[in-house]
């Protein structure tokens, strides 16, 4: 390589690394805000889903909103607690611990609260949640909310139930009914919805965990500025009933209502099932 050919390169390279701040400029400036999910779904079925309301959103507000899928749960959380994400759809524990770490704010949220039932079988000498401990105990593989919350009923570490992941809620019933558990957690609406009456038989439900969890919402950084917020909150709002909503809706399992108001305060201290997930255990 001659040194004038050298220079070329080395100012084509240092220009590229003077741009990419502003290409990189997130809400802050003008730049696109970036949004991002959980990756439930391989990235192209979570763009296939999850496109249409960006889109949307992005007419709505006047900015660019640009889609940006994990391809696996550790890129979504390393990123997410670098701060690369200015939107994300996800559940109240990540929503609480950016409001905390990251100074984001609500914007929505799905109706209802989430609850989550233990199921044991019939014939097992089990009274209530505290003789659990040391024992099996199945549910999805952390960070599941359900599973976390299940945790969260006992405080003292050194007494703790062995808690088995599994890959979902119906290999967690499996699990139970085969005997590999002594008990297993569930949302309610998988056992009430979803689990047909013959293959309830057996099992019953020893205890309903309900703390009056908000559930999965979107929350987005401080840096964009209020009025976009504002336009992007009543946008999602409107989504209520449309197709745009059905597909995001579908996507996580649900035949749910659009989106409602939400606050900041519904979803303050839910952090704390996360103290026992790598990377979000900080105060």
């Amino acid at each position: 390589m001659s040194s004038r050919t050298a220079v070329r390169v080395i100012s084509a390279l240092a220009l590229a690394a003077a741009l990419l701040p502003a290409a990189a400029q997130g809400a802050g400036g003008e730049g696109a805000i970036v949004f991002s999910t959980p990756p439930t779904q391989p990235p192209d079925v979570t763009r296939r889903n999850f496109q249409p309301l960006v889109d949307y959103l992005s007419r709505k507000s006047g900015r660019e909103i640009r889609l940006v899928p994990a391809r696996s749960f550790l890129e979504y959380a390393n990123k997410m607690r670098a701060g690369e994400y200015d939107m994300l759809f996800d559940g109240p524990h990540f929503i609480a611990w950016r409001l905390k770490h990251l100074d984001h704010t609500v914007l929505a949220k799905l109706p209802g609260k989430l609850r989550f039932y233990v199921v044991v079988r019939e014939d097992a000498r089990i009274g209530k949640v505290s003789d659990l401990v040391g024992k099996r105990v199945c549910g999805p593989a952390s960070p599941n909310l359900a599973t976390l919350s299940f945790a969260d009923e006992f405080s003292n570490p050194a007494r703790q139930p062995i808690v088995i992941p599994v890959k979902s809620f119906r290999h967690a019933l499996m699990c139970l009914k085969k005997g590999k558990s002594a008990a297993s957690v569930f949302r309610d609406k998988f056992w009430d919805r979803k689990v047909p009456d013959d293959a309830k038989k057996g099992l019953r439900v020893l205890a309903v965990i309900d703390r009056n969890i908000p559930d999965r919402g979107f929350s987005i950084t401080r840096e964009v500025d209020a009025e976009t917020r504002r336009k992007l909150r009543e946008a999602l709002i409107a989504t209520s009933d449309t197709e745009i909503a059905a597909k995001v809706l579908a996507s996580i399992g649900g035949a749910r209502r659009g989106f409602v108001p939400a606050t900041d305060a519904e979803y303050r201290g839910l952090e704390r099932l996360l103290r026992s997930v790598w990377g979000f255990h900080q105060d």
